[in-house]
């Protein structure tokens, strides 16, 4: 977590920054959640829309992780090593 320095010259951490890419993929769910409610000839649009939105959210992933070089983590998760 980044540091900010106020007029006192204290240190006060930072707000948690949220990933976009968490956003994308918890926001794919909605499409398809509502694909339950709606007529079935919406169902497939709306679908293939929550589908999209995962991909996308999947890509900004692994984008992120190659482009983090702190957050092992997260490129353990998208790298699985074959050792």
């Amino acid at each position: 977590m980044s540091q900010n320095t106020n007029r006192s010259g204290r240190t006060v951490p930072s707000a948690p920054r949220t990933e976009p890419w968490v956003l994308i993929m918890a926001l794919a769910f909605a499409p398809v959640l509502g694909a339950l409610l709606v007529p079935e000839a919406a169902r497939i649009a709306l679908l293939a829309l929550g589908g999209l939105m995962f991909v996308v959210g999947f890509v900004l992933m692994v984008r992120a992780s190659r482009a983090s070089r702190d957050d092992e983590s997260l490129r353990q998760l998208v790298h699985s090593s074959s050792d």
